[in-house]
């Protein structure tokens, strides 16, 4: 933790020496450019505010379309993501209502939505935004909605994404030769940061990454048993259908499909080092009958149970190409 906060520190320095002046913030805006449409990602503005604690918010006066007041509130084209670093506040649609944010979270103002937000006079807030668009990265936001009721996203203090926010400031400061496609390459980076980071999201107070580690060791070792998935969704203190939602979202299977998978490798290695009857391998993977297990063999590699063992004996399927 201490040199997380170390480094933490150290980027905020670097970025507070990114301008003069006011070296609390730094902010700017681009239009972009119909080439810089045309590639596809690209940055509206961005920057970043270090709000003390009892100071007015927000400090600066942006473009009249782009400020706003909480009495009013505003309305964007672009989306936008906020990812607060210190402090706590409030964030507000009329889809989510009212709701508490605090440093880890990232809240994201989608496009054609009423929004306000201010940090708590007690704390202030550290906050750090892009405003983004173009075709590829709307086609990027669509792989994982974020929900109108649920604009906030609790991905825990990152410093690979606070980077990612710092390295778009220092492209702005620095503009080195196409920096307009620089800062596109880079925001698309950064969402693949915050999806990585929202699959580290925590259930009930443990992450999400421990709980599917713990399911495909559980699934790998019964592997030959009859699963009863809804019990082992029970052992990890889940309903089926969150356990569900979770497995494939980490994994990309259903556990199901997972289990099958297992199944799968196993066969192949007990087909290709040991002499076990075909009857006795579709038994030990707890298959109901051989002729089920043949059928669904095939129907995944392409041979018979007792093609495979010979192709695989005989060299003709490389162990490399194999199941």
């Amino acid at each position: 933790m201490v040199n997380y906060l170390h480094k933490v520190i150290s980027m905020k320095t670097r970025s507070e020496n990114l301008v003069r002046g006011d070296r609390r913030s730094y902010f700017r805006y681009l239009p972009p450019s119909e080439e810089v449409r045309l590639w596809g990602s690209y940055v509206v503005n961005a920057g970043y505010t270090l709000i003390s604690p009892g100071a007015p918010y927000p400090p600066h006066r942006h473009p009249h379309d782009h400020h706003f007041t909480w009495q009013d509130g505003r309305i964007l084209s672009s989306p936008v993501m906020v990812y607060l670093t210190r402090g706590r506040g409030e964030f507000e649609t009329l889809a989510s209502g009212r709701v508490p944010v605090a440093a880890g979270d990232v809240f994201v103002i989608l496009p054609g939505v009423w929004h306000r937000y201010r940090p708590d006079p007690a704390t202030g807030w550290d906050e750090y935004w892009v405003e983004c668009d173009g075709d590829h990265l709307r086609r990027l936001l669509s792989l994982r909605p974020v929900r109108p009721d649920q604009p906030v996203l609790h991905v825990g203090h990152d410093e690979h994404l606070l980077g990612l926010y710092m390295e778009i400031a220092d492209l702005l400061r620095r503009e080195p030769p196409d920096y307009p496609f620089l800062l596109g390459a880079t925001v698309e980076l950064l969402f693949a940061r915050l999806f990585s980071a929202m699959k580290r999201h925590t259930h009930e107070g443990r992450p999400t990454a421990d709980i599917i580690r713990e399911a495909c060791d559980l699934l790998t070792r019964e592997a030959g048993r009859r699963q009863e998935l809804k019990h082992l969704a029970a052992q990890l203190n889940l309903s089926y259908s969150t356990f569900r939602r979770m497995f494939r979202a980490h994994t990309g299977f259903s556990p199901r499909q997972y289990a099958l998978e297992i199944s799968l490798r196993r066969a192949s290695e007990l087909l290709a080092h040991t002499r076990l009857p075909i009857t006795r391998v579709a038994d030990e993977l707890g298959f109901d009958s051989i002729f089920y297990f043949s059928r669904f063999f095939k129907n995944k590699t392409g041979f018979p149970p007792n093609e495979y063992r010979k192709r695989r004996h005989a060299g003709r399927i490389p162990k490399s190409e194999g199941v």
